[in-house]
């Protein structure tokens, strides 16, 4: 019987209106929308605007526009926001929060914002196109080894292993999905060229050769990068078109279920230029979250972080994530001694950059909570997983709360849910696990798969064996759908079911 411990990974009261005059140490900016196919950009009033440090919030104006007074800044002189607020909206770029910025009298500061209701609409259509490839490339993959099988080109103790790894390859591309369509749903039309604009709206609409044709009616994009290289004075000019093909070529193949192309140009795009964190941060994620190749994805997120704190700065939110995902590739190689003080830097920037009652800081927290159990410590782990859950319990209070809050707190009820079992509390389990099959997404199956299958665990446990073979049931209707009935997960339910 296995037990499961899953690693989960703004408002202000009072504010002063934006003044009036402008002055030779003032910074003005504008906060707008996304610009996307259905819905152009328009800039937003009443955002409220913080400058890290001891400045007055401001609040933008009609047409978007705000001014924050900073005396002793000259131009060239480095500030960074400590906050951007609107009910309903987030930063198309999160990171913007805590990175280094130059004061200008001169040149605003641009802050674009996406509408949270029109981000989820646009990830479920991507994501919903890109599943629909997935499914068809998995299927035509899954048809050719059963008719190799058919026809004896393959044993069966051959065909057994590429079936487990095709399951398995399925099984792991859920988050990079996630990732993927996120990428594309915050992508701001005003900064691509209309050809561009045709490439990308042609991936969020899973329509994948066109994608592809277009790329390649550019170039070659490999002799496009070696042309590139040769005439300097083009690089920089050519440097981001070229890095945002290689990444459509990424979401190309991924959707195609062609993992090692995949790799390839993700890899690629890191190499244009490995001063770029964000860059680093991607493809490591894909060597861990789909490759299982952590020792690889160590390497980039190290110089992710160095990158990060040399361009954006010790407290970025770039450099918090690299901190997160280093310890998080540490603990997949069972490192955890290594992994516990890059967790607590990268928790630490959470709360710094977010506040501690945020959705984010408790995944770190919750993430914490998991090094401390593989370290023996159970009683410091639960009081990670308590400060994590106070934090979930008091967001999803609020009118706005969307799903991934109630995700997250599903997968650390899980968490603890382990916890109680490995102390043998399960009457606490069972609550735990009930409150979670309560609130979690009803459309997150990996999840809801993970509760029923714990929660038929402490029934067992419980000696109520009928309701425990009930929930495993539930379990395996999922397991089928979402992996077919040779993975393992599905034949570990169905031996649970004879016990």
């Amino acid at each position: 019987m296995k037990q499961y411990l899953l690693s989960a990974l703004l408002l202000f009261s009072s504010f002063a209106l934006h003044l009036s005059t402008l002055s030779a140490q003032t910074q003005t900016g504008v906060v707008r929308t996304v610009s996307r196919p259905d819905a152009p950009s328009q800039h937003l009033s009443g955002v409220v605007v913080r400058i890290q440090g001891e400045y007055n919030p401001v609040m933008t104006d009609e047409q978007g526009a705000f001014q924050v007074l900073m005396p002793g800044y000259k131009n060239g002189t480095a500030y960074a926001l400590a906050g951007i607020n609107k009910g309903g909206y987030e930063l198309r770029e999160p990171e913007l929060v805590g990175r280094r910025l130059p004061f200008s009298t001169a040149v605003p500061l641009e802050i674009i914002m996406v509408s949270r209701r029109q981000l989820q609409r646009d990830k479920q259509r991507i994501e919903q196109a890109a599943r629909e490839n997935i499914e068809r490339y998995y299927e035509e993959q899954l048809n050719a080894l059963n008719e190799q099988l058919a026809k004896a080109t393959l044993s069966n103790q051959e065909y057994e292993t590429q079936l487990s790894k095709l399951e398995n390859e399925y099984d792991r591309f859920e988050p990079l999905i996630e990732q993927m369509a996120e990428r594309y749903a915050r992508t701001d039309y005003t900064g691509l060229t209309e050809e561009d604009g045709l490439i990308q709206q042609a991936i969020e609409q899973g329509n994948l050769d066109l994608a592809q044709q277009r790329i390649l009616a550019k170039g070659d994009p490999e002799e496009r990068e070696k042309k590139m290289k040769r005439v300097r004075h083009l690089a920089d000019l050519q440097r981001e078109e070229l890095a945002n093909d290689y990444y459509h070529l990424y979401a190309i193949y991924l959707s195609r279920f062609e993992n090692d192309s995949a790799l390839f140009y993700l890899l690629k795009r890191a190499e244009l230029d490995t001063t770029n964190a964000q860059w680093q941060l991607e493809a490591g994620n894909f060597y861990d979250k789909m490759s299982l190749r952590f020792e690889e994805a160590l390497v980039l997120y190290r110089r992710a972080l160095r990158y990060a704190i040399a361009n954006e700065g010790t407290n970025a939110l770039r450099t918090a994530q690299a901190h997160n995902n280093i310890a998080y590739a540490l603990s997949r190689l069972g490192r955890y001694d290594e992994a516990m003080p890059e967790q607590r830097i990268a928790t630490a920037l959470y709360t710094q950059i977010y506040g501690a009652n945020h959705q984010l800081t408790a995944a770190r927290l919750t993430n914490t909570g998991v090094i401390h159990y593989y370290l023996g410590n159970a009683d410091s782990a639960q009081m990670y997983f308590n400060r994590a859950e106070t934090v979930y319990t008091s967001i999803e209070s609020e009118s706005e709360a969307d799903k991934v809050i109630f995700k997250l707190h599903a997968q650390l009820l899980n968490n603890q849910a382990a916890i109680d079992v490995a102390t043998e509390n399960y009457e606490s389990a069972y609550q735990r696990l009930q409150k979670g099959l309560k609130i979690v997404p009803q459309e997150e199956e990996h999840d809801r798969l993970l509760l029923f299958q714990s929660m038929g665990t402490v029934c067992y446990f419980r000696q109520q064996q009928e309701e425990a073979k009930r929930y495993w049931q539930e379990a395996l209707e999922i397991a089928r759908k979402l992996y077919g009935e040779a993975h393992p997960v599905t034949i570990e339910l169905k031996q649970n079911l004879e016990l």
